[in-house]
């Protein structure tokens, strides 16, 4: 996506991010300040809080009107981010629906930071992912997926042993996983390599022979052509560039 720096500089307010949002009906948006407090809640999210008017949801906190169980995920998600600066993309998570059962989301939250650089909330987007052909329990064998390659993106990952984690076949894996993410078992992973490495070459002074290792590269020139064909630029290209930008 491209945006144009100098334009957003010049808007007020993240009001237009609300107007935008309250005319989606499945899609949770919010912002939460340093302190965890929110700051922006669309009618979406108000109402699988049980609170009809978004406004009385702003200056608290998750803990105030999700269950413990829920709360205590939000606040180690909000730790990594706003403790670390971590970005956590299309993650399911669970959260509560409007008849106050709780369903499974697809969640993105962001770090906010201030002109000079530092973090001073988040923002997260969750789409409700509930249809009435996919049981909670297949959903749940997904999550489990996802979160085992993101802690073991350094092994070898392979359909089959990823499918047996979901207690599905690998046919039904590749479908379920498509619909959730809209890719492949096989591009799911690939994507979760290149995110890490992006976030190890601009967070970290690691070797790119090192952060291609860590990543499940065989060697540096794999990681190299892949990262190429993904992001446009090689890794010690794609590292110089976002150094420079992050430097006033």
């Amino acid at each position: 996506m491209a945006i144009d720096g100098d334009f957003i500089a010049r808007v007020d307010s993240p009001r237009f991010c609300e107007r935008l949002f309250a005319v989606l009906p499945d899609v949770m948006f919010c912002l939460k300040d340093s302190d965890r407090r929110y700051r922006a809640v669309n009618q979406a999210f108000a109402e699988r809080t049980g609170i009809k008017d978004p406004r009385r949801l702003i200056g608290r906190r998750a803990e105030d009107f999700f269950p413990p169980s829920l709360a205590d995920a939000y606040l180690d998600q909000d730790q990594q981010i706003l403790g670390g600066g971590n970005e956590i993309v299309d993650q399911l998570e669970l959260s509560t629906n409007r008849d106050a059962t709780q369903g499974w989301y697809l969640a993105t939250k962001v770090p906010l930071h201030d002109r000079g650089g530092q973090i001073i909330g988040l923002a997260s987007v969750s789409r409700d992912l509930r249809a009435p052909r996919e049981g909670d329990a297949e959903l749940a064998g997904i999550a489990k997926v996802a979160e085992h390659v993101r802690d073991h993106l350094d092994e070898p990952l392979r359909a089959a042993e990823l499918a047996a984690i979901a207690k599905l076949t690998p046919t039904q894996l590749e479908r379920r996983m498509r619909r959730v993410f809209q890719l492949s078992t096989t591009q799911f992973v690939r994507k979760s390599r290149i995110e890490n490495a992006a976030r190890l070459l601009r967070d970290t002074r690691m070797a790119i022979a090192e952060v291609a290792l860590e990543c499940g590269y065989g060697d540096q020139t794999a990681l190299t052509r892949q990262f190429r064909s993904t992001v446009g630029m090689p890794p010690a290209a794609y590292r110089d560039h976002v150094k420079k930008r992050a430097t006033p």
